[in-house]
């Protein structure tokens, strides 16, 4: 086995030798761009999953990663992930319920078919029957019917927390955002980066700009930062402008139905 030089890089998990510019270990598989999951706090990559879009490789929590280490997040996109997540474990826990119930009730109507072989059909015995098995079946079909509407309450969850941080990508960007960049940074692919832009513009957070170079791409409508000191007193109108501004928009993102600013985003398949 050959031996690597002390100045390549090493898998932060099974320390074997990384490839240039690689992104996951090739032995252990590891995502080399680690963050705090917003979880179980772990630093930990994320793996791409069929439903949940990223999850952490720790806990299995949905995540949203950012590549770009100069993007701040607003945390505005925590307790959607968080109810995304709870949506999720008590959907496994109405399946199991649910699936316990099923084997419960074909037991008793084994059980059932038994006692009539053995024991003379009666109205008493069809009576004991149907008290023991339709309460039993009744929870079983309540089981699967709330594991079906947790279900439902996943996707519009992620899709608000993606559009969270999109938002916060897009309002820190130096120049006009591209579907390109926005890809880049989000680890999704184009064509759900453009959609996120253009929910972004139906938002207000964004607007079509043309860089210096003649690339089409979207700038942030409203810049809030640190006002320098000689400007405090002039600045006072527009900052609270703004924060009341930015209020309004949290509010909206959350009270406004998700399906009419959302989008379905799925992990690029790299």
């Amino acid at each position: 086995m050959s031996q690597a030089s002390a100045g390549d890089a090493r898998c932060r998990v099974c320390a074997a030798a990384l490839t240039p510019g690689s992104d996951r270990c090739p032995q252990c598989g590891a995502d080399q761009r680690a963050e705090a999951c917003p979880h179980c706090s772990g630093v930990a990559g994320v793996s791409a999953h069929p439903e949940l879009r990223f999850r952490c490789d720790v806990c299995g929590g949905p995540r949203v990663p950012v590549t770009d280490a100069r993007v701040k997040r607003s945390g505005r996109e925590l307790p959607l992930l968080q109810k995304a997540r709870a949506a999720a474990s008590a959907r496994s826990v109405w399946r199991a319920a649910g699936i316990a119930a099923s084997a419960l009730f074909g037991f008793e109507v084994f059980l059932f078919a038994v006692l009539l072989l053995v024991l003379d059909a009666s109205v008493g015995l069809f009576a004991a029957g149907l008290l023991t098995m339709a309460p039993v079946a009744a929870f079983a079909l309540l089981s699967f019917r709330r594991a079906k509407s947790r279900s439902r309450d996943i996707a519009p969850a992620l899709d608000a927390a993606w559009v969270s941080v999109a938002s916060d990508v897009a309002r820190q960007t130096e120049r006009p955002l591209t579907a390109g960049g926005l890809a880049s940074t989000l680890r999704i692919a184009e064509p759900q980066a453009e959609e996120l832009l253009a929910l972004l513009e139906v938002n207000d957070v964004v607007r079509g700009a043309v860089s210096p170079a003649g690339e089409f791409g979207y700038a942030p409508k409203l810049r809030v930062g640190a006002s320098p000191a000689g400007e405090l007193g002039a600045g006072e109108a527009g900052a609270e402008s703004a924060a009341h501004a930015l209020a309004a928009e949290d509010e909206a993102l959350t009270a406004e139905p998700l399906t009419q600013r959302t989008a379905h985003v799925e992990p690029a398949k790299r």
